[in-house]
């Protein structure tokens, strides 16, 4: 019996054992989670996530935006743009200046900007003839529901400003000397640039000096003439029988020399400029360089100038060499008659003389005050290619 009793007791001692096991187990647990969760609401509160959806609202571009936008764009002057309804449709006059812009290039940034606006243009026709130049676009905007009509045509009663011709002369063979004739060169009209040869004695003296006096400099880049060995374009020059990366490596090392020039012609060159390969490789290091070109012309049969169009470089070409063939009173005047004839026909034109003595400084300074006096704006030869035309888009 008693044996029973201490059996009961000691049962009843294990199971309150357990009891107490387990409450403390529990209540250390309790512990443990409010402690954890007091830490991280105080040390590192948890991040709210959510998500806000945030609706991008665009401006829709219409018919009508884009073809303002394309007005600005080819800079017409509100006087040159008018609108009027008739027949259920807009109708856009625009008058472009002949001198500054084409009518298919304002036809091609207008319908292009019409289209990125969801335009749909239905015809288009050009009228050409001695009474009237002009195109007609026809354009509907299903947003809209609404026709457009654009008549695009010149500037007949030159309501425009008209601009004098444009000249820039370029100055060949500077590198020979420094001193004060250079310094009398360099006083000359800022629009005057200089064409520097490359590895000569001053080359590097012009090209800072002329840049601080506010001209444009150039490479003269010496090349192989027809009369070579009897004419010799220097140690430093581009053959016709020079690797493409023989001819590519001296081109870098022009620039190399000269890195103030912002493009380059050339110096002899009656045979390379008549090789289109050789003239390709050229150009191609110079378009590189973001360098425009100016065909010398030293031969009729040059394709210098039409390889660099082909190649989408900034080129010109020589229209006379004012200084050949000497430098007489009679060559003046006859330089200042084709002046005037080229005059009528062109509103940009680039010629070329030379520095090698103080009579061609006197020669060009007498020559700048008459094409001045002929209503010719001098440029530097880097304007020669600067139309204020749109880029494509």
């Amino acid at each position: 019996m008693a044996s029973k009793k201490r059996k009961k007791k000691k049962n009843t001692r294990n199971k309150s054992s357990i009891y107490i096991f387990i409450l403390v187990v529990l209540i250390l647990f309790f512990i443990y989670i409010i402690v954890n969760n007091w830490t991280n609401l105080t040390l590192k509160p948890k991040e709210i996530k959510s998500s806000v959806k945030i609706k991008k609202t665009e401006k829709k571009v219409t018919v009508l935006d884009a073809i303002n936008h394309a007005v600005q764009l080819l800079g017409i002057p509100d006087k040159f743009y008018q609108s009027r309804m008739a027949n259920n449709a807009v109708i856009f006059t625009i008058i472009i200046d002949k001198d500054r812009l084409d009518l298919n290039y304002a036809n091609m940034i207008i319908t292009g900007q019409i289209e990125l606006a969801g335009g749909k243009i239905m015809s288009g026709k050009e009228i050409n003839n001695k009474y009237r130049n002009r195109q007609i676009l026809e354009i509907f905007d299903p947003a809209k529901n609404q026709k457009y009509k654009i008549i695009l045509k010149y500037d007949r009663n030159n309501e425009y400003k008209s601009k004098g011709p444009e000249l820039a002369i370029v100055v060949d063979d500077f590198g020979y000397f420094g001193g004060d004739l250079l310094d009398k060169f360099c006083k000359l009209d800022t629009n005057i640039t200089f064409a520097i040869l490359p590895y000569l004695n001053f080359s590097k003296e012009v090209m800072l000096k002329a840049n601080n006096n506010g001209h444009e400099t150039i490479i003269h880049m010496p090349m192989e003439p027809i009369s070579y060995p009897k004419n010799n374009p220097g140690s430093h020059a581009i053959y016709v029988h020079n690797s493409d990366k023989e001819i590519q490596r001296q081109v870098e090392n022009y620039i190399r020399q000269l890195p103030l020039c912002i493009g380059a012609n050339n110096h002899m060159g009656s045979l390379a400029t008549a090789d289109k390969n050789v003239m390709k490789t050229v150009l191609k290091v110079l378009k590189k360089n973001k360098m425009f070109f100016i065909d010398s012309r030293t031969t009729n049969a040059s394709v210098a100038y039409k390889t660099a169009q082909e190649m989408m470089i900034p080129s010109a070409e020589n229209m006379m060499f004012l200084d050949s063939p000497d430098l007489s009173e009679k060559t003046f005047q006859t330089k200042i008659a084709a002046l005037k004839k080229l005059k009528k026909k062109h509103k940009k034109m680039v010629v070329i003389t030379h520095c090698t003595g103080k009579n061609k400084y006197l020669y060009l300074k007498k020559f700048i005050v008459q094409a001045k006096e002929m209503g010719f704006k001098l440029i530097p030869a880097s304007m020669l290619f600067k139309n204020n035309l749109p880029e494509f888009i």
